[in-house]
């Protein structure tokens, strides 16, 4: 493991004072230096903070922020060229071999963000210019990033090696045992309580406030950690922090598409990795979903879950008559069918624009040729988090609150249908499906779903409510079976870091299968 965590410390051109037409996000990190040659200057910190910036970005991330977040749940199915790797994904047909369960990339952000907490307090020291409170503005931003990149670890893998100090050289031995759940999300916690008084509300440009750490990030985080770990109270008052600010605001239903997820950093957007094609390709979504060059992408939406199907959150039935997102645009903006094959192929983030005749209602579907950005968080996430909590707090005596929250995006994407009622939902349960069921509708491909599942399942501990959904778009026995046990959502940790670590114990479940269908 100790080569995993190893960073060669990088300076950069950074920020406006030097070069007013240079993106410090965009810029790739060069010249190798020696820790007696840096560390001199504010810009030396900001370029360590640009390589924490800049990793996120990397392909082995944002796959695996996507490949984790989506590819076990019921929002996907294979396509006709699917990679094998991901087809056995799908299939829940998981092992150590996988080039997936890797978890290295997130380890090497999380080394650079140890390396400048260690060293960038001794820039004040060195530059005058360099004040603690521009230090404390940018500790905020890289304590975010290293806990955003733990906090996928641990929905991942659950128990993960949990690391503070930097790797600088082959002379340190980095062999470190798994570190419990509860310990890694505590310790983030704290990390992002302190981030939360010192980050930043906004930056000079747009590029900046979407795409760097700002409060209302560190906001959605934490909500999201606490909506994890069952701290309900919690959870809410950081969605509250967010739906507080006036600036953020949902797009209008028939400018989604575009604003959002074509052209980015729209109204909604918390925060999102920026992407350049002269610097990155977002091959994630590219590859995954699509895009001018390939409109068919590498995986595609399930039949049965489209509208009018048997399984569909769209046009779903509340029975006498009644449907919920019976013309809800999501569902035409989202996928979209190909009229040779009846496959339905993911449009969101492969799509540049929708346009839909008056007269027929058929819709023209124009494709991307650039890369897009990777949206972590936006408004409706936490929106819809707040729901999920205030329904997991009050249970039987809030619907009416829960279900408003819900209305928020739903009326957004259904302009001319009826708000929902409480009334129309019978109890607990069947609110708990509408909160899931919205979440599926608004964030489907955001790398949401099986996360939202596993919350599922870890609140009923079992794994039956999970695989009551993953079952309507996963066939056979098999493989559902694979998911029996709670060990079984997660990730095994990959051979080669096994291999490298050897205090690293395997996670439980796959202690116990075969792994003869190893790739």
């Amino acid at each position: 493991m100790k080569n995993k965590f190893k960073i060669f410390i990088v300076a950069t051109l950074l920020l406006t004072g030097v070069s007013s037409c240079t993106n410090w996000l965009e810029v790739l990190p060069e010249n190798q230096m020696i820790l007696e040659q840096y560390w001199k200057t504010e810009s030396d910190a900001q370029g360590v903070m640009a390589a924490c910036y800049r990793g996120l970005i990397e392909n082995d991330v944002t796959y695996r922020m996507l490949i984790w977040g989506e590819m076990r749940s019921d929002n996907v199915i294979k396509a006709s060229n699917t990679d094998e790797n991901i087809n056995k994904i799908l299939g829940q047909e998981i092992t150590p071999t996988n080039a997936n369960c890797s978890w290295g990339a997130f380890y090497s952000v999380i080394n650079n963000c140890n390396t400048f907490l260690k060293y960038a307090p001794d820039v004040v020291k060195a530059d005058a210019n360099f004040t603690p409170a521009k230090l404390h503005a940018m500790e905020a931003e890289v304590l975010t990033i290293r806990a955003l990149a733990y906090f996928y670890l641990v929905r991942a893998f659950k128990d993960v090696p949990f690391i503070t100090t930097p790797s600088i050289d082959d002379s340190q031995n980095y062999l470190v045992a798994k570190s419990t759940e509860k310990v890694v999300l505590d310790s983030i916690t704290q990390d992002l309580l302190v981030a939360a008084q010192y980050a930043k509300t906004s930056f000079p440009t747009l590029n900046y406030t979407k795409g760097r750490i700002t409060k209302n990030a560190v906001y959605a985080l934490l909500a999201d950690i606490y909506l994890w770990d069952q701290k309900y109270d919690e959870c809410i008052g950081m969605c509250n922090k967010v739906m507080a600010d006036n600036t953020l605001k949902l797009v209008g239903a028939e400018n989604v598409i575009k604003e959002v997820f074509y052209e980015g950093k729209s109204t909604e957007t918390i925060f999102e990795l920026q992407f350049n094609d002269k610097v990155q390709i977002n091959y994630a979504t590219r590859n995954l979903y699509g895009w001018s060059g390939n409109d068919k992408g590498g995986i595609s939406f399930p039949t049965n879950l489209a509208p009018g199907k048997q399984y569909s959150p769209f046009k779903y039935s509340l029975g006498n008559g009644v449907y919920e997102g019976e013309k809800d645009t999501r569902a035409k903006d989202f996928f979209r069918t190909d009229a040779s094959t009846g496959v339905y192929n993911i449009f969101k983030y492969a799509g540049l624009s929708r346009t839909e005749n008056s007269t027929s209602n058929l819709s023209t579907y124009t494709y991307r040729s650039n890369t897009s950005n990777w949206i972590v968080y936006r408004l409706s996430d936490v929106i819809l988090m707040k729901a999920e909590a205030l329904l997991q707090k009050t249970g039987d005596t809030d619907f009416e609150n829960v279900v408003a929250l819900v209305n928020k995006t739903y009326n957004r994407s259904n302009p001319d249908a009826d708000t929902l009622s409480a009334s129309k939902y019978s109890g607990f349960s069947d609110v708990e499906s509408l909160v899931l069921r919205e979440r599926q509708r608004e964030l489907m491909f955001e790398g949401k779903r099986w996360f939202d599942l596993v919350r599922l399942a870890r609140r009923a501990n079992s794994t039956a409510p999970l695989i009551s959904y993953v079952a309507k778009t996963t066939t056979g026995n098999e493989a559902l079976g694979r998911m029996s046990v709670m060990n079984a959502l997660y990730w095994p940790i990959h051979k080669d870091e096994m291999t490298a670590n050897s205090l690293l114990v395997q996670n439980p479940f796959y202690n116990t299968v075969t792994t003869s269908t190893s790739n």
